[in-house]
């Protein structure tokens, strides 16, 4: 029997590629950053490189933006981000909590 390995091989973009392919103004990332939405690696912001994560992050910023065409400030946008990523925390400790309570009553 062969053992079949998959590596994932993580693409790390520059502050520059990134505001490129995110469709993000510099400012509004070294702001979401600074917020402490987005999590580079790198000391400084020449050094700064964001992984995928980032950017599916960073395009749905962009979309919330967009979509709702509201010319929201990034913190007014990394507030709202939080706030949605809290209620998500919620509900999937909600979820867990009736999955356990299912189990103990069966």
């Amino acid at each position: 029997m062969t053992e079949q390995i998959t590596t994932l091989e993580a693409t790390w973009l520059s502050v520059s590629e990134f505001t490129q392919v995110a469709g993000l103004r510099q400012t509004d990332v070294v702001a979401l950053v600074e917020v402490g939405v987005l999590k580079p690696i790198g000391q400084t912001q020449s050094d700064w490189s964001f992984d995928s994560e980032a950017m599916t992050l960073a395009r749905r910023l962009r979309r919330i933006r967009e979509d709702l065409e509201l010319d929201l400030d990034v913190h007014a946008l990394a507030l709202g981000f939080r706030l949605l990523e809290r209620i998500s925390e919620l509900e999937s400790a909600l979820n867990r909590a009736q999955v356990i309570q299912l189990q103990v009553r069966g």
